[in-house]
Formats: C-alpha cells, structure tokens, sequence
C-alpha cells in the first residue's frame, strides 16, 4: 500500500499552514542540511504526518523555525555531533530516534550508543512501514 493510499483510508493527523519553497530553504539553512526530494514532499504536502501513538516531526507556517522538526534537529546536532548530516524525523522514546539524510534514508539513532544504523528504507517507505505497524497493533489491541 502507497502512503498516499494510506492516508486516504485511515485517519492519518496532517498539518495546516502548510510551509512554501521559501520557507523550506530557510529551513535548510537553520539545520545546515539539504533536504532530499522525498522530504521537501513531505514537508511541502503534509507539514507532519502522526497516526495512532506515532506523530512524526514536521513544520508549520505558525510555528516556523520553533517546529518540532527545527528544534529536535538542532538539539541532536549539538549533543550528538554525528548526526550533524541528518534531520530529526521521530522520537520513539528512551532516546531512540530516526532520522533522515540528503537521499531521503532514514536511520536509527539511539543516543546512549550514539551510533547511527541504516534502517533500508526510503522516507516514504519508513513511514508506510511505521504506520502500518501502528495499524497492525490497534487491530490487534482491539481484538483482546
């Protein structure tokens, strides 16, 4: 299943006050990272994306450079110099984070190891993969 496919059939949370191409260079700029293609769609079409207990980082207009995106990039920038290449994508607790390069690979960045681990996955294809695994465990809580 697409991700777009995805969000049209389940109750995905998006974004309002969507940010523009200008905004998203600033962005870029604040974070010292260039943005793959798969991440400016992101951002440009979604602002964030959250299902379930998943809630992906992201940007808004309202929020601008103060976005969860923004600031957790930044935070792990200056913690945890080698993450230096990357942007913040999700916090899924106890220091475990993902977070995305240039090309749009997302990575596994736990901070008590501080060591990154390549997931295999595309920005869209770790989102479909996280969601349907949020989809998977509703169902199955739903269920008992």
């Amino acid at each position: 299943m697409s991700l777009e496919t995805f969000i049209l059939n389940h109750n995905v949370d998006r974004g309002r006050d969507l940010i523009d191409s200008d905004f998203l260079k600033k962005a870029e700029n604040e974070v010292e990272v260039k943005f793959g293609n798969e991440l400016k769609q992101y951002l440009l079409t979604y602002g964030y994306l959250g299902y379930g207990y998943a809630e992906l980082y992201g940007m808004n207009l309202r929020m601008g450079l103060n976005s969860d995106m923004v600031k957790q990039t930044l935070y792990l920038h200056k913690y945890y110099p080698v993450t230096a290449q990357y942007v913040a994508l999700e916090n899924q607790g106890d220091g475990d984070y993902y977070l995305v390069d240039s090309n749009d690979r997302v990575f596994e960045f736990e901070t008590g190891e501080a060591q990154l681990r390549e997931t295999g996955w595309s920005l869209f294809e770790y989102i479909e993969q996280r969601f349907e695994g949020v989809e998977k465990n509703l169902s199955e809580s739903a269920v008992l």
